[in-house]
């Protein structure tokens, strides 16, 4: 074993040598200077357009987008002359949109030197460019493009890292509701953001969609969203992507507001996901696992706050082995409070979360809880852990110095639930096995600025130190940093 880890140190080392350390330093001022010219540029224009924008609010869910206010509207600058084209025949237009982000990020000691992953620098680049078509009051295709690309990152690129140009979204809505039924059914490939358990990753260079079909509705008091989906799986080439035959998940959230407190509101949430490829300490197999869950979230004046509470069962089989019962459970709580009066409007907050871990060995029981398709930057931007055995505390404090500023600092501390289930990277796999000594993962100080001068452009810079506690140092367990360094122009 210490020769091994003899020769991975010294492969390792090489990345210090001092031809690699100019080459990556020649790399890094490149995509600095990359980064400044989009920056400066982006900004000169943004501002020159920002005169006539009025009230220009660009989503995350670009398809969530209304731009009927700018009917009738002339003489108009880009990119506000492409947010409302009249198209022949009553209520019918389109809009067109886009978006270009340039992401440098830099991680030393990557898994806390468990993995033996040498230092890196990835640089990315994400483009999408989408038509929103609006056919009278009933019918509506959305279709956006996406190229993504990145370089730098090690032992070796993820999934979602590079893809050619491809369908990043492409569906088509029936508004019922036109027709007298609150209904809007919507087909083909999207993306769904429901609460922690669907996300749709947007740190990653591709973000995750889903092909399938969603019924949105209502039922006084209640609003309901159903879907049945299969993730889309990123091929190399051009328009090649495709639904992953191996994975889907059907899902149903009740939502309504809260009797007395209508600002909060109350969701139900029951979620079926079978996965043939999932991966837990025990093995990889096929899983079905449902999630029934609860969820209260809105505000009450200054106060904030966002809880949830999920039960999770089912069946997991490990290749070559017998079947398991999952019984597993999930809470997350987070609440905070806005001095709206107070120069920067400063928000207070904490955050609460836990997943259940593993019970001993050879239980038939898997208690490891699972997020079926989280945020990869679920803890913090640098994406160290996984919300799998594991608990933290979180708290934190929000500041708007100026206006488009806004500035997060915190320190998340992390513990594990049981020493009988490993530490999980965010893809699944293993940084410290079971059944090593200590609970306390690490303490992880973070800082987020994100700067949006215009509604069109967005820098970000975030920066990260994850300094070890027992359960890592028994391991012989490194501090790991992280930071990251981003331009996003959208119109």
């Amino acid at each position: 074993m210490g020769s091994g880890r003899d020769a991975m140190s010294a492969l390792v080392g090489r990345e210090f040598e001092p031809n690699r350390f100019r080459l990556v330093r020649a790399r890094l001022l490149r995509a600095g200077a990359w980064i400044g010219l989009i920056a400066y540029g982006s900004l000169q224009w943004s501002l020159a357009v920002a005169q006539n924008v009025g009230e220009y609010t660009i989503q995350p869910l670009r398809w969530e987008e209304d731009y009927t206010y700018l009917r009738g509207r002339d003489s108009l600058p880009f990119p506000l002359s492409l947010k409302y084209v009249a198209l022949p025949g009553d209520n019918s237009f389109v809009s067109l949109g886009g978006e270009y982000r340039v992401r440098v990020e830099s991680y030393e000691t990557p898994n806390f030197g468990l993995t033996h992953t040498p230092n890196y620098k990835a640089l990315s680049h994400r483009v999408f460019a989408h038509a929103d078509v609006h056919a009278g009051s009933i019918v509506r295709v959305f279709v956006q493009l996406g190229y993504s690309d990145e370089s730098g990152r090690k032992p070796a690129e993820r999934p979602f890292d590079r893809g050619a140009t491809d369908l990043a979204q492409a569906f088509v809505d029936l508004n019922l509701s036109a027709l007298g039924t609150p209904l809007r059914l919507r087909l083909g490939r999207q993306e769904l953001s429901i609460g922690r358990y669907v996300t749709i990753r947007d740190g990653t260079a591709i973000r995750r969609t889903f092909d399938g079909v969603r019924l949105d509705g209502s039922l006084d008091p209640w609003t309901i969203l159903a879907t049945y989906a299969r993730p889309t799986r990123n091929r190399p080439h051009a328009f090649d992507d495709e639904p992953d035959m191996t994975d889907r998940a059907a899902i149903l959230v009740a939502t309504r507001k809260v009797p007395r407190f209508s600002s909060l509101l109350f969701d139900l949430f029951l979620m079926q996901r079978d996965n043939q490829n999932a991966r837990y300490l025990v093995g990889a197999g096929h899983e079905l696992r449902d999630s029934l869950g609860t969820r209260l979230h809105g505000a009450m004046g200054a106060w904030d706050l966002d809880n949830q509470v999920s039960h999770q069962f089912g069946r997991f089989t490990p290749n070559g082995a017998g079947r398991l019962s999952i019984d597993s459970w999930g809470a997350a709580f987070e609440g905070g409070y806005t001095f709206r009066d107070t120069a920067g409007m400063p928000r207070l907050a904490a955050r609460v979360d836990a997943a259940e871990g593993g019970k001993r060995p050879g239980s038939r029981v898997l208690t490891t809880f699972d997020i079926p398709y989280p945020n990869l930057s679920y803890l913090t931007d640098a994406a160290f852990i996984a919300p799998r055995n594991v608990w933290d505390i979180d708290p934190f404090v929000t500041v708007h110095p100026m206006p488009g500023w806004t500035i997060v600092s915190g320190a998340q501390f992390l513990w594990r639930l049981t020493s009988h289930d490993a530490i999980y990277s965010p893809i699944g796999t293993t940084i410290v096995p079971a059944n090593t000594a200590g609970s306390f993962i690490a303490a992880q100080p973070y800082l987020r600025v994100n700067w949006r001068p215009s509604p069109f452009v967005e820098l970000q810079l975030s920066g990260t130190r994850a300094q070890p506690g027992g359960a890592v140092k028994s391991d012989s367990g490194r501090a790991q940093n992280y930071w990251s360094g981003a331009v996003t122009v959208r119109f």
